[in-house]
């Protein structure tokens, strides 16, 4: 059935007036708690313009815009709640809302709709904390070349990856190393015949089955002292694995590695991710299927310094793979071993504190489809 227009505009007045009350709420519970409050958000601009027409059918160019807004409420020194609103291509939504039990630096607990901990890339998904254009190819929520479902059908798994669910975390020093670690149940990410990643935006963040999906991450820190070349560095490894069908018999599992070196005033990131999800055996494909699944996996290089004080840069490699049957209704010429490999370069030009302009280049290569050069030019900022 089709969402009639003034039914998906009626939903889109409720969400918006559902933050709206979110925020309020959390600003007369401070006041009357006597807590303290802490707002952050940040906003930006990209016009991404693709080489050809061609391949601007198949890639969400032209002008977009990011936000976000967070509010946090310290209501004592072992509880706060925290609320962030985003809009980007999914549109306007709760990011997240939940609260915060934190009585030592080794327990604490997070309930709610909550960031899920998967990759490095996850703690720096807003335009603000990193330096390219786009996000990496595995972790691309919209803004990305063959993505729709007939092709790619998104990376490996789109950030920021937000579901319902309870995290527990804690940290531990090592002497100089700080060892972070969190496990936690979730709804889960969801679909028919492949993950559905607009179902995982629906209004009301339902679950479509009864079995909760789980993972964890772990990371460990090095804190380098000054006057060092090797400056803080990172390595981490993350996993989660569930089922996403209403019937729970479709499964799912996703696991990744990372890295990040710092070497003088440069900053080495590196990182892998790899998910296999079951396909429904029934669905009406083109050819016999012998193995009913698909794989993603891919990486990505990245490095970036100064230049000046104000002037920054960046450069990236980073590879999607698709590997398994094609789904019903798949884009002309696509195979059931595609990938796609990208070439990054960008400036960050900072003219005053917290706000930054980005210009960015890319060169694409899909394997079934003609490469193409874009140019992204985008304007914000953060406070």
């Amino acid at each position: 059935m089709t969402e009639r227009p003034w039914h998906r505009t009626a939903r889109r007045l409720a969400l918006a007036g559902g933050l709206a009350a979110t925020m309020a709420l959390l600003l007369v519970a401070t006041a009357a708690a006597g807590s303290s409050v802490s707002v952050s958000g940040s906003a930006y601009v990209d016009d991404w313009n693709v080489g050809t027409a061609k391949a601007a059918r198949h890639a969400p160019s032209g002008v977009s815009i990011e936000g976000a807004l967070k509010m946090s409420v310290d209501v004592n020194d072992d509880v706060a709640f925290a609320a962030k609103a985003c809009f980007s291509c999914h549109g306007l939504e709760l990011e997240s809302i939940a609260f915060e039990y934190m009585p030592s630096n080794a327990f604490n607990v997070q309930a709610g709709r909550i960031s899920v901990p998967f990759g490095e890339y996850h703690a720096r998904v807003d335009q603000s904390g990193h330096k390219t254009a786009s996000a990496p190819l595995i972790y691309d929520m919209g803004r990305a070349a063959y993505f729709e479902k007939g092709a790619m059908n998104m990376g490996v798994l789109p950030m920021p990856y937000v579901d319902t669910g309870v995290l527990v975390y804690g940290q531990r020093f090592l002497g100089p190393v700080q060892a972070w670690y969190g496990i936690y149940g979730v709804g889960g990410l969801r679909g028919g015949n492949d993950i559905d990643w607009t179902s995982m935006r629906s209004l009301y963040y339902t679950d479509t089955n009864r079995d909760p999906a789980g993972g964890a991450r772990v990371s460990f820190t090095y804190a380098a002292g000054t006057g060092g070349f090797i400056k803080n560095s990172s390595v981490g490894a993350s996993f989660t694995a569930g089922s996403y069908d209403r019937d729970s018999k479709l499964k799912y599992l996703v696991w990744g590695a990372d890295a990040v070196v710092g070497l003088g005033p440069v900053t080495l990131r590196a990182e892998y991710a790899w998910r296999r999800t079951d396909l429904s055996p029934t669905a009406n494909y083109a050819f016999q299927v012998v193995d009913p699944w698909v794989r993603k996996d891919g990486w990505y290089v990245e490095a970036e310094g100064p230049f000046t004080e104000r002037l920054s840069g960046v450069v990236r490699l980073d590879e999607l793979r698709r590997t398994g049957v094609l789904l019903p209704g798949a884009t002309a010429g696509m195979a059931q071993d595609s990938e796609i490999l990208r070439t990054s370069a960008g400036l960050v030009y900072t003219p005053a504190q917290s706000i930054f302009v980005k210009l960015g280049y890319e060169y694409w290569s899909p394997s079934d489809f003609s490469s193409f050069h874009s140019v992204h030019l985008g304007f914000g900022g953060a406070y």
